[in-house]
């Protein structure tokens, strides 16, 4: 079994915001394809897109399987399944940015998971951060929704709050299981899984797909892959209430691809409500120790190769097994 890392440097940062970046850019597409064809059957192809490039990229480094580690994976394949399933018929009824801001609960829902069943440390920061973040969050909503009367708008919002859920709790167990398997076991035994949990309802679901929509499929298994290699390796080097908050920079990604992809310029509301999450991201992401001296120790321990407070964290007497 593989410790938990606590990376303290913002490379794991750095990863998982392009990461969620490339994936608000597979919604984007999705959400034209699921225009024309069925949510599972989009859902199903995109799936089977990425399987070929998820065991290419296994079969680089491979790793020996154990029955537990197919196990864990697999199961986490069909919470994956519920996730972008969930996710793709709410943008059915509910614009892009709308299901994307319903997402922004995710990282509440990341912190509180990762501390009760990785027992994380949860700093006053974090809270402070995903508290300001939230406020942005009602900004956004407020501006967008005041005025807004969806015929099955309830609907959609459940489909959208059922995705946050369970894509924290999917990275929640990420991290979990990065203890006993690599980033790239784990997204091929992830990816292969969803695919074969969708085989049924791709073929009940299935039409015939037209030629420019299969490089488009194709795209979608490329960036739905590139950003779960991301994700998986930002969160096997950090703590996920560390990283729970740069989900909030999902709208910032999404208003972009609005604007390049459907000319959706944002709006007064959306830019407050984005300025708001960014200074969430800054009072959450300061990294610990302000002082000279503390800066000065925490560059020692990182130039050691640990943690600062890593011997507290690992200690076996105050560990449940999931967290060193």
């Amino acid at each position: 079994m593989k410790p938990l890392r606590h990376d303290v440097s913002f490379v794991p940062l750095a990863v998982a915001a392009t990461g969620i970046g490339v994936f608000i850019g597979m919604d984007a597409v999705m959400k034209g394809l699921v225009a024309f064809y069925p949510v599972l059957m989009a859902v199903f192809l995109r799936y089977v897109a990425g399987t070929p490039i998820v065991w290419a990229v296994f079969l680089r480094r491979p790793q020996r399987l154990g029955a537990r580690s197919i196990v864990a994976n697999g199961l986490r394949g069909g919470l994956i399944v519920v996730v972008a399933s969930s996710f793709f018929f709410a943008v059915t009824i509910l614009p892009l940015a709308d299901v994307i801001a319903v997402s922004f609960l995710a990282p509440f829902f990341i912190a509180i998971l990762g501390r009760t069943m990785l027992k994380e440390p949860l700093p006053p920061r974090v809270l402070v951060g995903l508290g300001i973040g939230f406020i942005g969050v009602l900004v956004i909503l407020h501006g967008q929704f005041v005025l807004a009367q969806r015929e099955n708008a309830p609907l959609g919002f459940a489909a959208a709050l059922l995705s946050a859920v369970t894509y924290a709790l999917s990275n929640v167990l990420v991290r979990r299981q990065s203890m006993h398997d690599s980033v790239e076991a784990m997204v091929m035994l992830q990816t292969t899984a969803a695919a074969i949990v969708l085989i049924p309802f791709g073929i009940a679901f299935w039409q015939p797909v037209e030629l420019s929509h299969i490089f488009l499929f194709a795209l979608c298994g490329l960036l739905g892959t590139g950003g779960q290699l991301m994700m998986a390796w930002a969160l096997s080097h950090a703590p996920a209430s560390r990283l729970a908050v740069l989900e909030y920079t999902s709208f910032l990604w999404a208003a972009l691809f609005g604007w390049l992809a459907f000319d959706e310029i944002p709006t007064v509301s959306t830019i407050a409500g984005a300025a708001i999450i960014i200074g969430a991201c800054l009072v959450a992401l300061k990294p610990p120790g302000t002082s000279a001296r503390g800066r000065a120790s925490a560059r020692g321990t990182i130039a050691a190769g640990r943690d600062p407070g890593a011997e507290a964290k690992a200690s076996p007497e105050t560990s449940d097994g999931a967290d060193r």
